[in-house]
């Protein structure tokens, strides 16, 4: 038996357990960001220029990019040790960002392995998924959608990536943090719609109360819809096809009140593998109303023959909409 003493462990100055409260929060906050930027540049869906944007906001992103940067190249020589064996066709660091329960043996990082034990999911075109978070909490998936989360302590964090979601959370299941796009909020017990696309940042509260401190404090109550384009936030009270929208695709459904058809359509394509397209610039500012089936737009394409001027014809590649003559 060896019975060399070794020495303790040497305290990391930079760690959040040797700071105040306040200061080990937005430490671990930042190693929280840091991470999920690592897994879009690794992944390649993040955009550089966003990345690099948010990494000269703060010194404190840098120091924890590297740090988080440094955990993450130490795998191609450390044995991590999962809660599940890895699975087959996935590389070690995609097999680690797969699993819940992850411990990862990085020597003198000082890097806990819980900022990359993130779970995620994602939807394809016309799917929709249901995802029981923790009791009470509740997440839904639309189509084309991407997010993570990760169930701690101190509740459950999403991430949105893209697409689109809905959040159920009961009274007694913890608190609900959602980040995207340099947002975050808090959730009260309620249900929540939230869409990222383009570079478009949608929330809108059905019922409860949301609140944020990033990028400013803003606090939603029911009904009420937070827009953030291009870092210009809008808030208000949120329109009735909104609302609409948001509690149909749940159940399936696709809602247009007196919307444009080229908006209609745009809407449309996104459950659509086989896609419509207005052929004739004339008839995209015609009017559409109605609820369909968002999976299948054979009553949507019947509506339109039926009430505009408008005829579907059959396409490879999906369905052409023209002037009907």
């Amino acid at each position: 038996m060896n019975n060399m003493m070794k020495a303790p462990p040497q305290s990391d100055p930079g760690s959040a357990a040797d700071l105040p409260a306040g200061a080990a929060r937005r430490v671990a906050a930042a190693m929280d960001e840091a991470g999920l930027w690592l897994t879009r540049l690794d992944s390649g869906t993040a955009d550089p220029e966003a990345f690099e944007r948010w990494r000269a906001a703060d010194p404190a992103h840098a120091i924890a990019y590297a740090r988080v940067a440094a955990a993450w190249s130490a795998l191609d020589d450390t044995p991590p040790v999962l809660a599940a064996p890895a699975r087959t066709g996935l590389s070690r660091r995609a097999a680690l960002m797969s699993f819940g329960g992850l411990a990862l043996a990085v020597a003198g990082v000082g890097v806990s392995g819980k900022v990359l034990a993130r779970e995620q999911a994602r939807t394809g075109i016309g799917e929709r998924r249901t995802i029981r978070l923790a009791p009470g909490a509740r997440l839904d998936l639309n189509t084309d959608s991407h997010v993570f989360w990760r169930v701690g302590p101190d509740g459950v964090t999403l991430w949105l990536e893209r697409g689109e979601i809905a959040v159920s959370a009961a009274a007694g299941a913890g608190a609900v943090h959602v980040r995207g796009e340099g947002v975050e909020w808090r959730l009260a017990p309620g249900r929540y719609n939230a869409r990222l696309d383009d570079g478009r940042l949608e929330l809108t509260t059905l019922d409860g109360v949301a609140e944020s401190r990033k990028p400013r404090p803003v606090r939603l109550t029911r009904g009420e819809r937070l827009i953030l384009r291009d870092g210009v936030v809008s808030t208000g009270e949120a329109p009735g096809s909104a609302l609409a929208r948001a509690t149909a695709w749940p159940q399936g459904e696709i809602v247009f009140e007196d919307a444009p058809l080229e908006e209609a359509v745009a809407e449309y394509n996104r459950y659509l593998e086989r896609k419509l397209t207005i052929a004739d610039p004339a008839i995209a500012r015609l009017r559409i109303g109605g609820r369909f089936t968002s999976s299948d737009p054979s009553d949507f394409l019947a509506a339109l023959q039926a009430v505009l001027p408008v005829r579907a014809e059959s396409s490879g590649a999906g369905v052409v909409l023209t002037r009907a003559r």
